[in-house]
């Protein structure tokens, strides 16, 4: 009789004490990918990955020029950049990346996500922390950056540094614990790429100089723009109202886009009929204004549905630390 096949090598241990994520992470080709490079290039591929953080800084960090406040916040966090890179997310990265949340994620918030990770570069960090720190720097950092839902922020917190700009525009991520950091680094980045990242991480030296000039690259390349809810319907009405009036569209669809417009008010759900009408027409209106108006005009979550892995919780690995101090 034939035993139980095996779908993936033994998880390594000291990378989560989650039970759900070692069983998933353990056969996802993007994980198993990148802790086989990591291992060919240092011989304690676990310490690595418990020893670094990764902050992806995305198109919205880019758009509202908060770089190199993230950057200064780090450094007061004492957190040191040592590796830096640009990247460009595509629609499959954005799955993947966010695949364990998507699941309670509604077909608006994808479609906003794809357009948002669409506009420009973002730029991926590795960090090590510069102080003595009870958990690995993942979770660390995890938590001191604060969760996307800005009524659950605290001050202090890395995005209540950055701004309130809703749900989605939430402008940074952060791997959740080790076994993230070395998945995600699966998913960003490509063989080479990776291993140019983790080859400067791995010379531990500090990168805020170049991560201040890949930003000033990332903004000469793509201008600023706010993310403010009110300023960007009065832009997106705008560029509504000059498409009524110079473009050549079916009449049904010139009626009820004018419809629309007028029936949206200050209360952003009265802008989900407009923004819903522009994907159906696949109108030519999908740039930053857009966006923001969506994020807040449309539903983004099934709340009735449970998140597949759960994020940075400090408590396991604390508990741990302590009984093997004991």
């Amino acid at each position: 009789m034939s035993g139980i096949a095996a779908y993936g090598p033994p998880f390594p241990e000291g990378l989560t004490h989650d039970p759900g994520k070692q069983r998933r992470h353990g056969t996802d080709s993007y994980f198993l990918e990148a802790y086989e490079q990591l291992s060919a290039l240092t011989p304690d591929p676990v310490r690595f990955a418990y020893e670094h953080a990764m902050l992806l800084m995305k198109p919205d960090a880019v758009a509202s020029r908060s770089i190199e406040r993230a950057t200064e916040w780090l450094s007061e966090k004492s957190f040191r950049i040592v590796a830096a890179r640009r990247l460009h997310m595509r629609r499959e990265t954005v799955r993947a990346i966010w695949h364990y949340q998507l699941n309670r994620a509604t077909p608006q918030r994808c479609l906003l996500a794809d357009a948002l990770c669409g506009q420009s570069d973002s730029l991926v960090i590795l960090l090590r922390p510069t102080e003595p720190v009870d958990v690995p720097a993942t979770v660390a950092l995890s938590i001191d950056k604060g969760p996307a839902d800005p009524v659950r922020r605290r001050p202090g917190q890395l995005r209540t540094r950055l701004g309130d700009f809703g749900f989605l525009l939430n402008l940074v991520h952060a791997s959740d614990e080790p076994a993230d950091l070395v998945r995600e680094l699966g998913i960003l980045l490509e063989h080479r790429d990776r291993r140019a990242l983790v080859g400067q991480a791995l010379a531990n030296t500090d990168r805020h100089d170049q991560t201040t000039t890949l930003a000033r690259e990332l903004y000469a390349e793509h201008p600023p723009h706010d993310l403010e809810f009110v300023a960007s319907t009065r832009r997106l009405t705008r560029a509504v109202e000059e498409l009524l009036a110079t473009a050549a569209l079916p009449d049904e669809v010139r009626q009820t886009l004018a419809a629309e417009l007028a029936s949206a008010t200050d209360e952003p759900a009265s802008w989900g009929p407009l923004v819903n009408m522009i994907w159906s027409a696949d109108l030519p209106l999908t740039g930053w204004d857009f966006i923001v108006v969506g994020s807040h005009a449309v539903p983004l979550s099934h709340p009735q549905y449970g998140q597949l892995l759960a994020g940075a919780d400090p408590g396991p690995w604390r508990a741990l630390a302590t009984v093997a101090a004991s």
